[in-house]
């Protein structure tokens, strides 16, 4: 029984397939959304770069014929004597499950660090929900500004909270589509002010220094004023509060600066550390539970960082431990070892560092959507992505050909 159905819930069940094990012991999957969210391009939602269907598929389309889905939310557990079930609430009623192994890949949700204000008026960016409702939010606030251009118009003001990858993503895609919607309107951008803010001193500090000089550039060029090594006192309707004293003005907060484990975890009888994540064995076992395993961002793993990379590749491993240990086989341990980063840095341009080699614009905005196409679980569905983004790519390369004036772009 596998619990969360993000990159290492559903990978594992694929390679667990893939290993033979459906064929000896029946495989369940249970996840509270119906479909499967390819995190890593949910930014470029808000540019249309992406569609709901290319980052979003059905479980039903992507699980083995050999895995059962459960749609429904873990709301509890029993691990103890050799028993594992699961509580599972379902909106026709609760479900309980039995498994003689039990993964945990519940994922993290948004933690606010109990500062006042989060909760209620920082939007967080998680899940295709939020990405479309701050969709919604961009373009509305492009919009109302579009429409006073006859009389000074109001600033249109974001702040994003978190100087991450995250935030930077967000940040960029942003400022792009607000541009896009004034230059449809046939109008010069009105006031903008867009915010990164994050209480360490450095954009982006677990990644090399091409990629923060990277993204440094582009969020310059895009107008992004960065408020770094000041953390924030709290948020209002108003805006931002900073622990200096400083007040920034925005009508829409998003928050990226933090996450926690699924707190469903609470409710498990294993050790947490601080951050409530589950120490794990070198082979990803939780200690004292014999049949239990735990990755992704609720393993408390060595090193390992809560990347999408991450929890794909102990996926695998947990996979050949299952299939170790129904065959009476040596376990084999997980180590961290890092292949790079990528990340977006608006509309047709990207930064990555791929084995020590970074670089960006064009070149790493093709590597990442290559990548990522090739890393999606699915290949006939990875396929009809691949088409439709060859078929945007031509249109809009026609609409640029044929235009008689040039798209609009970022002021240096």
């Amino acid at each position: 029984m596998i619990l969360g159905g993000g990159f290492g819930g559903l990978y594992l069940a694929r390679a667990l397939d893939a290993l033979g094990v459906t064929r000896a012991a029946e495989l369940t999957l249970v996840n509270r959304a119906p479909a499967f969210l390819f995190l890593p391009l949910l930014y470029e939602l808000l540019t249309d770069e992406v569609a709901d269907w290319q980052i979003a598929p059905s479980f039903a389309e992507l699980l083995p014929d050999g895995c059962r889905f459960v749609h429904g939310e873990v709301v509890g557990g029993e691990f103890h004597a050799g028993q594992r079930r699961a509580f599972i609430r379902q909106a026709d009623g609760d479900l309980v499950l039995e498994a003689d192994t039990v993964v945990l890949a519940l994922g993290s949700v948004s933690d606010d660090f109990g500062l006042p204000g989060v909760k209620s008026h920082a939007r967080p960016f998680r899940s295709l929900a939020d990405a479309q409702a701050l969709k919604t939010a961009v373009i509305d606030a492009a919009r109302r500004a579009a429409a006073g251009a006859g009389a000074p118009r109001e600033p249109v003001s974001f702040a994003v909270i978190g100087a991450g990858p995250s935030g930077v993503e967000l940040a960029a895609v942003i400022a792009d589509r607000l541009r896009e919607e004034w230059a449809r309107a046939g109008l010069p951008p009105p006031p903008a002010r867009l915010h990164v803010v994050d209480r360490l001193p450095e954009l982006l500090p677990q990644y090399g220094s091409a990629l923060r000089r990277f993204a440094r550039r582009e969020l310059a060029r895009r107008g992004v004023e960065l408020h770094l090594g000041v953390g924030v006192a709290g948020c209002s309707a108003a805006g931002v509060e900073l622990e200096n004293g400083a007040h920034i003005a925005a009508e829409t907060i998003v928050w990226t600066a933090g996450s926690r484990p699924a707190p469903v975890l609470a409710d498990f009888p294993f050790v947490r550390d601080r951050r409530g994540r589950i120490p794990v064995s070198r082979t990803l076992e939780v200690p004292g539970f014999p049949g239990v395993y735990a990755l992704g961002d609720v393993a408390a793993s060595v090193a390992a960082p809560a990347t999408a990379q991450v929890a794909v590749r102990q996926a695998a491993v947990v996979a050949h431990n299952i299939a170790a240990s129904l065959r009476g086989e040596r376990l084999r341990e997980y180590h961290y070892e890092p292949l790079g980063e990528m990340m977006t840095l608006g509309r047709g341009t990207a930064a990555a560092n791929i084995l020590g080699v970074a670089f960006d614009g064009v070149a790493g905005y093709l590597t990442r959507r290559l990548v990522y196409l090739l890393a999606m679980p699915e290949p006939w569905h990875a396929t009809k992505v691949g088409l439709s983004w060859l078929g945007q790519a031509l249109e809009e390369t026609w609409q640029a050909w044929s235009s008689p004036s040039p798209p609009a772009r970022p002021t240096e």
